[in-house]
C-alpha cells in the first residue's frame, strides 16, 4: 500500500469516531462530579441525557450519549465494612486484575469502579441502616476506559456525595 493510499485509510478511520457535539455534565444526577472528569468516560455523539431511578435500597444514575447508556453509577448501601472490591464484583463485574487502593477506599478498572463513602457527620444517617454506603461507576456497553481516568470518574462522585445530600437520604 502506498503512503497516499495509508493516509487515506488513516483520515478516514479517524472520521469514522462521532464527534462530541454535546456539552459534557457537570453533574451525575445531582452529584457534581467535573465534566473534565467525566469526559474521557463519555463517547462522541449529538446529545446526552440522563435518568435516575431509586428502588431498595439503590439510588441509580443512568447517563446516555444518543440514547444509549454511556456511564451508570450508583449510592447504595452495604453491610459495614464490606471491602471495596467485593461491591465492586458484586455490581460491575469486577475482574480478578481490578486494582484496590492503598488505602482500601477504590476499587477500578478500565469499565468500572466501586468507592467508599465518608459521611462527616455520622448523626445525618438514616438509622435504620447498619452499614456504609458505597458508589460504583460503570462505563457503559461493551466500551472501555483507562483504568486511571475511571479511578478518578470514582473519586471525584464518592468524594461529592456527602455535599449532595447521600448522606441523608434513606434509600
Amino acid at each position: 500500500m502506498g503512503l497516499g493510499a495509508l493516509s487515506l485509510v488513516l483520515l478516514a478511520s479517524a472520521c469514522s469516531e462521532p464527534a462530541e457535539e454535546y456539552e459534557v455534565p457537570q453533574a451525575l444526577c445531582g452529584v457534581e462530579v467535573p465534566g473534565d472528569v467525566l469526559d474521557p468516560l463519555l463517547p462522541g455523539g449529538g446529545k446526552v441525557s440522563e435518568r435516575s431511578k431509586t428502588a431498595s435500597g439503590v439510588k441509580r444514575c443512568y447517563v446516555s450519549v444518543d440514547d444509549k447508556v454511556a456511564l451508570s453509577t450508583s449510592i447504595e448501601w452495604y453491610e459495614a465494612d464490606t471491602p471495596v472490591a467485593e461491591i465492586a464484583e458484586k455490581t460491575i463485574g469486577a475482574d480478578p486484575g481490578d486494582r484496590v487502593t492503598g488505602d482500601k477506599r477504590y476499587s477500578y478498572s478500565g469499565k468500572g469502579g466501586a468507592g467508599l463513602i465518608r459521611c462527616e457527620d455520622s448523626s445525618t444517617i438514616d438509622k435504620d441502616v447498619d452499614g456504609d454506603l458505597y458508589t460504583t461507576v460503570r462505563v457503559g456497553g461493551d466500551d472501555s476506559a483507562e483504568p486511571a481516568a475511571v479511578l478518578k470518574a470514582i473519586e471525584a462522585y464518592t468524594d461529592a456525595a456527602p455535599a449532595a445530600g447521600e448522606c441523608e437520604v434513606d434509600l
